[in-house]
Formats: C-alpha cells, sequence, structure tokens
C-alpha cells in the first residue's frame, strides 16, 4: 500500500491531473463570476469555451496569445458553414477575454517557481531580473542557438559576482568546473 501511495502522489502525470483538474475548476469559478458580462454574445457557450480555454492556458503557462487554431472539435463538418464560422470566432473573441480574467486574478502566476530571496538578489544585482523579480531586463528573447540542459530554450544569464572578502553560492567561476554563464529555461 505504501509504494502504491508513493507512485501515486510523486508522480509527475499524478500532479499534471491535479493542475489540470484545479485550472478547469476555476476557470468555471472565473466565467460564473464573469458571465453576466457577456450574455448579449450571440453565440454564449462557445465564448465561454474559448474564454475557459484562455483561462486554463494561462494557469498552465502559456503567453496569453490566442491560438492560431482553435481546438479540433471545431474541424468537423457541422462547422463548415456560415453558423460553424461564427461559433468558431466566438470561440476566438471569447479566448482573450479569459486570458485577461486570469491575469487579473493573479492565476497567471501560479505556474512561476520561487527562487530563495539570496539567488534573486544575484540575479537582479546582475542586472538580469527587475527589482519586483518579475520578468527579465535586456533579454526578453532567447538569444538564438542558446539551449538548457534539458533542450529547452533559455536566456544566457552572467554568473552572479561575490563582493571582496565575502562568500556567496557562484553559478561558476575560476576553479569550480562550471561555465562562466549558465542558461535558464526560457518559461512560456
Amino acid at each position: 500500500m505504501h509504494n502504491g501511495f508513493t507512485a501515486m502522489t510523486k508522480n509527475n502525470s499524478w500532479s499534471d491531473t491535479v493542475v489540470v483538474l484545479r485550472n478547469r475548476s476555476y476557470s468555471a469559478k472565473a466565467w460564473h463570476r464573469r458571465k453576466q458580462n457577456f450574455c448579449n454574445e450571440r453565440h454564449n457557450q462557445d465564448f465561454c469555451n474559448g474564454f475557459r480555454a484562455g483561462y486554463e492556458a494561462v494557469c498552465g503557462g502559456a503567453d496569453g496569445c490566442t491560438p492560431a487554431f482553435p481546438p479540433s472539435e471545431y474541424w468537423s463538418w457541422e462547422y463548415q458553414s456560415g453558423e460553424g464560422q461564427a461559433r468558431t470566432s466566438a470561440w476566438f473573441t471569447g479566448y482573450p477575454h479569459g486570458v485577461r480574467a486570469a491575469e487579473e486574478e493573479g492565476t497567471a502566476n501560479w505556474h512561476q517557481i520561487q527562487m530563495s530571496p539570496g539567488t534573486q538578489n544575484q540575479y537582479q544585482n546582475a542586472g538580469v531580473m527587475s527589482q519586483s523579480g518579475i520578468g527579465l531586463s535586456n533579454y526578453s528573447q532567447p538569444l538564438p542557438g542558446t539551449m538548457s540542459p534539458g533542450g529547452m530554450s533559455g536566456i544566457p544569464v552572467p554568473a552572479p559576482m561575490a563582493s571582496p572578502g565575502t562568500m556567496s553560492p557562484s553559478l561558476g567561476g575560476s576553479g569550480s568546473g562550471l561555465p562562466t554563464q549558465s542558461v535558464v529555461p526560457h518559461v512560456q
């Protein structure tokens, strides 16, 4: 029993499932709180589907840009008509409203991983992270050809420098055997 419980609770797919279910629940609550603002939409259910898709995408770490294509359920023959095109358009119209709702409620930041204050100070002192801890300065896009060890595109980050006479953890330097520049994954 203990091994089965440990396997279920330590398994990343279990964690992913819980996150997806949490995001669905919160998107439903957000829609319920805001649906009176959209009662004049002609295809309200499709608008709702787009709203919830945008909300859930941002909760899961997406950048909030509307996707190029609607979900595959909108690809069938029944959407290949004037009415179907209007319903698909309603989905696209609802998506950015869901994104905005997630950003306003702060759920857009849930996927971010916290870092220790010491590490955050080092990045701020190196001029890579803003004082608020949100966003990167001078590095809005990953540089071409940079990759993190996991294969994700990354942003090169200079190694933090310690003040003379102090000891601090460093990402690299002479004698450490590590490169003087590391790569931070670019989270979308």
